[in-house]
């Protein structure tokens, strides 16, 4: 794949996590308990640190991300706590995909840390779900 493939990848990342970093303050205040607000907190931590990391590998690149949108479409109007868990289950399935691009254009150690970054957005996303999927962060993606 070409270094073109590489960074359309690398911003598509960045716009998954811009869109996660907006999402997950709106999820966040409709969630039920304080154990699922604390996780909703450290995995918006982690987006952010994401958003960085993801900025960095395009300068590695020799690109720059856009700056995040003001606002994001979200998949579903956030009124509840069932309806806030299907958003970040939502947040997550994206970010993976983006990840997954990544690790499939990328070489050594940025294909290592797209590889993580995947894993720990499908473990995200199995942790919102209500129900079980078989490869999270894959969903609709895998070819069988």
């Amino acid at each position: 794949m070409s270094d073109s493939g590489l960074v359309a990848a690398l911003l598509a990342a960045a716009a998954a996590e811009n869109a996660a970093v907006y999402g997950y303050p709106i999820a966040g205040a409709k969630l039920a308990t304080t154990r699922d607000k604390n996780a909703a907190r450290a995995a918006y931590d982690a987006h952010r640190a994401q958003v960085q990391d993801v900025t960095q590998w395009l300068a590695t690149a020799g690109a720059t991300p856009s700056p995040a949108a003001p606002v994001y479409r979200l998949p579903n109007p956030v009124v509840d706590n069932s309806t806030a868990r299907a958003l970040l289950a939502a947040i997550e399935e994206s970010t993976a995909a983006t990840y997954a691009d990544v690790v499939a254009v990328a070489t050594a150690q940025l294909q290592r840390d797209a590889a993580l970054a995947l894993q720990a957005a499908a473990t995200r996303e199995a942790q919102w779900r209500t129900t079980s999927v078989p490869f999270p962060g894959l969903v609709g993606r895998l070819r069988l």
